[in-house]
């Protein structure tokens, strides 16, 4: 069975990297492949040795050495060596990359060097002249064919919305209530909701320009806890952004300061926000080490809904590794605890992390059934986001069954939603998937015109980053 965007969306990407492969054939040369997800590197490494002979040489940490002495051999049979590093980069593997980087080109088969984002940031960072020195770059990013929701965050209020006017509404009056208050702390209220707000509909620049401008008055007044609710905020704009190194160090300020004050629930959000960054990343073991924090203090101090995001977030961590199972199991705590404490939004967000996982397991009938049962639940609570994110599901699973019309007839209800509520990225993902399902259906004209709204849209949300 076909799976949505996982390969072909990357193909023209493949297609340049076997290119490169086969003219390094027998000289030395260093390509960078960044993957996150375990799972998707092994597709993307089943494609290529349909093309290609490789030996696989998985470095952990503490084997730098290791790089250096399989270099030093200067023989192989094969048409590549690939380079699994370690989810982070450590003093062995850095002195490798810094001061044997010749014996790469020296080596008679080019190296293929597969890493996540956070080992990448450290090759630029540590290894400037590896990274200068290298061949050509290629960022593989896991398909959205199928969303998982993300882990909660710290909000001031519960911000319900149907459609984007609702939330410009809603800004309008909390900008007068803003211009008349006298009260600061109040202000500080009014300022982290706006900014919310800004974030929601995808006005970063806005969002940034309320938190901080907020950030700036907890400090005059010494409100410390409004203080580490704006630095949370700030954690979770970068993050939208796709900068999580900057929403880590934004997050690990709110800790700080959460730890110090004493505000245990807090302490929990923060390394939930921490996870999810760490997950965005490819570190997935701090990911999960980050969420399990977070599930220990919410079984501390009796914190339900706390307790069954957890399991949420370690289910997705697993997801992103590969291990459905596994992420199964977690999604399946989660919705009994959502179920028993009535919470109808977070059991609908459970039947669509299910959905996602049985997809990816092969099981596309129990894939529908689960984000039906999402999709139903949405709609009655009327969470637009969830029905949006439902539909979108459903199409990536009737694209995966080749009923492309079904598919296409999904994505379009989640556009009609995301173009309303002003989401662009989610919007950007449903464009993508659209052209996808054309281009399968032969209608070329329809596969390009979607082609080309996909990448309007991404110049414009690279814009809203500078």
């Amino acid at each position: 069975m076909e799976e949505i965007s996982e390969i072909e969306e990357i193909s023209k990407d493949l297609d340049a990297l076997s290119i490169e492969i086969g003219v390094s054939k027998g000289r030395g040369n260093i390509i960078i492949c960044t993957v996150n997800s375990p799972y998707f590197r092994g597709k993307i490494l089943n494609f290529l040795a349909k093309r290609f002979t490789y030996d696989i040489i998985n470095i952990k940490e503490g084997e730098g050495d290791e790089i250096i002495k399989k270099l030093r051999q200067k023989e192989s049979e094969k048409d590549a060596l690939i380079w699994i590093m370690p989810e982070s980069m450590h003093s062995d593997v850095e002195n490798a990359l810094n001061n044997y980087r010749e014996l790469f080109y020296e080596y008679p088969i080019p190296s293929i060097i597969f890493c996540n984002e956070l080992f990448l940031q450290e090759i630029i960072k540590k290894a400037p002249d590896f990274w200068r020195y290298r061949g050509n770059f290629y960022r593989f990013k896991e398909p959205k064919g199928g969303d998982i929701s993300s882990a909660f965050e710290i909000l001031p209020i519960n911000i319900s919305f149907k459609t984007k006017k609702d939330l410009t509404r809603r800004i309008r009056i909390n900008e007068h209530l803003l211009r008349i208050a006298k009260d600061k702390k109040q202000k500080v209220d009014l300022l982290l909701e706006i900014g919310i707000i800004y974030r929601i509909i995808s006005k970063y620049e806005k969002a940034l320009e309320y938190f901080n401008e907020c950030l700036e008055i907890t400090k005059e007044i010494g409100d410390r806890a409004g203080g580490s609710k704006c630095y949370a905020d700030l954690g979770n704009v970068y993050a939208d952004l796709g900068d999580f190194k900057k929403a880590i160090e934004f997050h690990e300020k709110s800790l700080k300061i959460f730890k110090e004050i004493g505000d245990r629930a807090r302490e929990s959000k923060c390394y939930t926000n921490l996870g999810a960054a760490y997950r965005n990343l490819g570190d997935f073991k701090k990911a999960i080490e980050f969420h399990e924090k977070s599930l220990k203090i919410f079984k501390e101090i009796g914190d339900k809904s706390g307790e069954s995001a957890c399991y949420g977030n370690l289910g997705a961590a697993y997801y992103s590794l590969g291990e459905f199972k596994k992420a199964i199991e977690f999604h399946e705590k989660s919705l009994k605890i959502f179920k028993e404490i009535g919470d109808k939004a977070g059991e609908s967000k459970c039947y669509g992390n299910l959905g996602a996982a049985y997809a990816d397991l092969g099981d596309f009938k129990k894939a529908i059934e689960f984000h039906e049962k999402s999709l139903k639940i949405a709609k009655e609570i009327g969470d637009k986001a969830g029905e949006s994110r439902c539909y979108t599901n459903l199409g990536a699973v009737y694209h995966n069954l080749r009923n492309f019309n079904k598919a296409i007839e999904f994505y379009e209800k989640s556009v009609a939603i995301y173009k309303k509520t002003g989401e662009l990225h989610n919007l950007k993902t449903v464009y993508e998937n659209m052209s996808l399902s054309y281009q399968k259906m032969n209608n070329t004209e329809k596969a390009e015109e979607y082609k080309k709204m996909t990448e309007e849209l991404a110049g414009k949300l690279r814009g809203l980053i500078r």
